[in-house]
């Protein structure tokens, strides 16, 4: 923002300023004068008086020693290694052709932001059943914290409050929903840093579920696979017709037989949270169709054949009768 006044005599100098502590800021006149002005005055938010120049001469406060400069043309400062005491407004006078000429501006001054890892506290955390607090902490001048999980702003909720202006989020009950990076970060205007952390939430095993196979011929190979949704991995074991058939998500037969049809049974087990939960799948197994090697076409004809032969024997029979004087 530029300073403004309707003021013939008015100098407009740049501002309000911001400045970080440690560091320098430059106070601009805007409407210089075309000459060099015969005296330069600066005056500290205290009503010290920084910097004075008369002619070829100039005075530098004390307190200022090393930490002023000024621009003898233009009438601008520059000062160095700011600290939180130099916040306020500043005057700036200038003479020129005997006429002297006033304008003020302000500087705000903000401590730059450090940060600390994010702690969390609550343990082992289990879905349903845990809660948990994760704290940021950060040194300098603090002006928003705040909180997203997974580049998503949170608010306040049923399960999630905000503590000592944002300093803690907490969650109570934690559900498998919560897993994910959380990022808290710190804000002024010179300074902006930010902090992630990973949070686990334990849960499960929930919706176990077995690849479908529902039948399969003798001598197939058969693979059944079992899935479920668990923080950490579940294991898993397999029955068939209650008895432990498998250890391992997948099961699977080479060559099936009649002793491998029945019910199967994949439980999954996680270790942190210790529950289980349970699919079943019924697997038939058929038997395969003897085959006698021959086509369609040469059974037919076997089949054609024999008919005939049939025929031809009972003529045969039937003429050698009648010769012998029978009929």
């Amino acid at each position: 923002m530029k300073g403004l006044c309707s003021c013939q005599n008015e100098l407009l100098l740049d501002g309000p300023l911001i400045g970080a502590v440690g560091e320098s800021v430059v106070f601009i006149l805007i409407n210089p004068p075309s000459i060099p002005p015969t005296k330069i005055s600066w005056i500290s938010p205290s009503n010290k008086e920084i910097f004075a120049s008369l002619g070829d001469g100039e005075i530098i406060h004390p307190d200022y020693t090393g930490r002023v400069s000024v621009d003898k043309t233009t009438a601008s400062l520059e000062l160095s290694n700011l600290t939180l005491n130099d916040t306020g407004e500043y005057t700036l006078s200038i003479t020129t052709g005997g006429v002297e000429r006033r304008g003020k501006t302000s500087l705000t001054l903000f401590e730059r932001i450090f940060t600390s890892p994010i702690i969390s506290t609550g343990g082992t955390i289990i879905a349903g059943s845990s809660s948990v607090n994760l704290t940021c902490d950060a040194q300098g001048t603090i002006i928003t914290r705040e909180w997203t999980k997974d580049g998503t702003p949170l608010f306040p909720s049923n399960s999630t409050t905000f503590h000592e202006e944002n300093r803690t989020l907490s969650i109570s009950p934690v559900e498998k929903e919560d897993n994910g990076q959380y990022t808290c970060t710190v804000s002024n205007p010179v300074s902006s840093v930010s902090e992630n952390h990973n949070l686990v939430v334990n849960y499960g095993p929930l919706s176990v579920h077995i690849s479908p196979v529902p039948e399969v011929t003798t001598g197939d190979r058969v693979s059944l696979d079992c899935s479920a949704d668990s923080v950490p991995t579940a294991s898993f074991t397999w029955m068939l017709n209650k008895t432990e058939v498998g250890d391992k998500s997948q099961l699977v037969t080479e060559k099936v037989d009649q002793i491998h049809a029945g019910m199967y049974t994949c439980t999954a087990w996680n270790s942190v949270t210790r529950h289980n939960a349970s699919a079943d799948h019924m697997l038939r197994v058929i038997d395969e169709t003897p085959s006698s090697g021959l086509s369609d076409g040469a059974i037919a004809g076997i089949v054609i054949g024999t008919i005939a032969g049939v025929a031809l024997v009972g003529g045969s029979v039937a003429f050698g009768t009648k010769k012998a004087g029978v009929w």
